[in-house]
This record gives C-alpha cells, sequence and structure tokens, in this order.
C-alpha cells in the first residue's frame, strides 16, 4: 500500500468518527440508490444494523422508493456540473420528507427527517449524502397543538356569544359565524370590517385607544353595537390583547345582553313608579294634637289648620264634605234621611 492509500484510509478513518461523535444520522449513497456507508446512529437505529452496507436506501427506511429514484436527477451527472454545484446551495434536494415508523401493533414509534445532498462526481462514482434526523418529540409536539387549535377553533366556532379578534389598526383579523349574525352580515362582509363600523357609542378615536391599551390582563365593559340594517342591542364586551410575530391582536368576546338590559330597564322604572307612590303617601304618625273647641289641628310648625287642610297638607288625598246620619238627624229632624 502506497503512502497516498494509506493518506485516504487515515483520513476517512477521522471522518468516520467524527461522523460517528454526530447526535443525528448521516448515510452515504450511490446513484443507484444502495446505501455504501452508515454513522453508528444510523446503525443502532435501523432494522439491519452493522448490515446496512449494500441494501437499498428505500428497502432500509420504508420511504418511498420513488423519493429514493428522484436522487439521480438531483445529483450531478458530470465532473463539470459537480464543480459547478460545489458551495452553492443547489447541491440540496431542498424538500424534505418524514418517514414514520411503527410497531407490531401499527402504532408510531418514530418519526424520522431525512433531507438530501447531491455530491460532485462523474457518472460511476455520483451519489448523495443523507441527513436523518429524529423529529418524534416534533412531531408529537405538533400533533398535541394542532389537537388544541383544533379544540379551541371548535369552541368558538360553537359558541353562542360572539368571538372576533381585531388587528392593531382596528381591522377584522377573524371572527366567528355567531358574530356576523349578531351584526347581521355575512362572513364575507366581515372581512373587510372595523371595529367603528359596528360600535356605537365610543367614538373611533376612543375605540382605537382602548386597543392600544388593552394587554393580556384584558378588559370588561357594556356597549352597544349597530347592525348592517342601522338597529342597536346592547353587547358586554370582555378582551385581552397579546403579541404574536411582533403584531397586536385583540381577541373579543361580544354577549348580547338586549334581554337583560330590557329587563333591568323595566326593574329600574317599576322602583321609580313604587318610590313616587310612597313619596305622595304620606301616613300620619304619632299624637295628633285637636283643639278641644273648634277642632282645629296643630302641626309641627305650631301652625293651626282646619282638618282638613291638615289632611292634605300631610297625606296629599283631597278632602270632601258629606253629612252623616247622626248629624242629619241633629241638625235637619225635618229630612227625610231615606230621601238622600
Amino acid at each position: 500500500m502506497d503512502d497516498l492509500a494509506a493518506a485516504r484510509i487515515d483520513r476517512f478513518g477521522l471522518v468516520s468518527s467524527v461522523l460517528d461523535a454526530l447526535p443525528s444520522g448521516v448515510i452515504l449513497v450511490d446513484g443507484q440508490q444502495v446505501i455504501q456507508w452508515a454513522n453508528s446512529w444510523v446503525r443502532e437505529r435501523f432494522v439491519g444494523g452493522d448490515h446496512l452496507t449494500g441494501a437499498h436506501c428505500y428497502e432500509v427506511f420504508g420511504c418511498p422508493r420513488s423519493l429514493c429514484l428522484s436522487l439521480a436527477d438531483a445529483t450531478p451527472r458530470s465532473a463539470e456540473a459537480a464543480a459547478g454545484a460545489v458551495g452553492s446551495s443547489d447541491r440540496w434536494v431542498r424538500s424534505q420528507t418524514w418517514v414514520e415508523e411503527r410497531d407490531s401493533l401499527g402504532d408510531t414509534r418514530a418519526w424520522y427527517e431525512f433531507s438530501l445532498c447531491a455530491l460532485p462526481g462523474d457518472e460511476d462514482i455520483r451519489g448523495c449524502l443523507v441527513h436523518v434526523r429524529d423529529v418524534s418529540d416534533h412531531k408529537q409536539a405538533e400533533s398535541r397543538l394542532q389537537a388544541e387549535i383544533t379544540r379551541r377553533r371548535l369552541l368558538v366556532e360553537q359558541s353562542r356569544d360572539g368571538v372576533v379578534v381585531l388587528d392593531e389598526e382596528g381591522r377584522v383579523y377573524e371572527t366567528n359565524l355567531q358574530f356576523a349574525r349578531m351584526l347581521g352580515y355575512t362572513m364575507e362582509e366581515m372581512t373587510s370590517l372595523h371595529v367603528w363600523d359596528w360600535e356605537y357609542l365610543y367614538p373611533k378615536e376612543r375605540v382605537m385607544e382602548m386597543l392600544r391599551t388593552v394587554d393580556e390582563s384584558g378588559d370588561h365593559f357594556e356597549t352597544q353595537h349597530r347592525r348592517k340594517d342601522g338597529s342597536v342591542y346592547d353587547v358586554e364586551i370582555s378582551t385581552n390583547g397579546a403579541i404574536i410575530q411582533g403584531k397586536k391582536y385583540v381577541f373579543c368576546v361580544c354577549r348580547d345582553v338586549s334581554e337583560r338590559k330590557r329587563a333591568e330597564r323595566e326593574r329600574e322604572a317599576l322602583i321609580r313608579q313604587l318610590q313616587d307612590a310612597l313619596a305622595e303617601i304620606r301616613t300620619l304618625q304619632g299624637l295628633v294634637p285637636v283643639c278641644s273647641y273648634c277642632k282645629r289641628v296643630r302641626d309641627d310648625d305650631g301652625y293651626w289648620h282646619l282638618v282638613e287642610e291638615y289632611i292634605e297638607k300631610q297625606s296629599g288625598a283631597g278632602v270632601t264634605h258629606g253629612i252623616c246620619p247622626e248629624c242629619l238627624k241633629t241638625h235637619f229632624p225635618d229630612l227625610d234621611p231615606h230621601s238622600t
């Protein structure tokens, strides 16, 4: 063995040791999709282990054969093409694929991400470098996130309250069908609206100030909304602000409280009526001083009044005059009481 060959072997041994230490997989595949070498990370995780060399990549990893067959198109076919690709991002096959590994029961055991890089070479030695990464945790987190998004979207869509998300300019970013129905707009029409298109009590300047100041601690208030047909209804609003990717959004839950407000107004009107009635009815309380001779009544200020005047002043009731049967006999003895 000459010195050059020995140097190449030493270099390969050094590179192999470095690649074996990586926390991810590295595979060398030739132009016929045959595995020529794999680091220890790959050998420990895939069936075949140390016998991977010489097998086709799609047989070992269970990925679509079309992916492996596409390597021939992605790999430079000549030394000149390879030289032009060195240092260029064109060497990488940018499309990535995820291979799902299942156990004997059919449950997902692991997910792997494969990234491909074309290697320069002539027709005989061209191939590609494959980088393999375990993305199971990422996929599981992604699945949990998607499930949470679906759950929350169902809560929003099935809510009996109107829900609308506004951007920092007061424009509708997203809304549920219930809020569109409350305002009398279609979902398509809602996308072109701003909050001041339906806010009835607060002017635009005040609304913009509220959008700027609301934060994650939220706000709660009552106002009125104007429908598309111009009618107005009472609404209770709960808001929360959030910064997402550098932009502020305001999440609003809108509850129609028209019936509750109507009942409150009716109750308040009834209370006022009762209070007015009680103010008009003044009862005579305690001992009433009456003159033994003229029968006048003394008020709290020391003035004497006729009985009729005193009653009218204290109770607000009017006084009418008549004659009782006893006085009729005394003062009008000749008058037949039955004739009256």
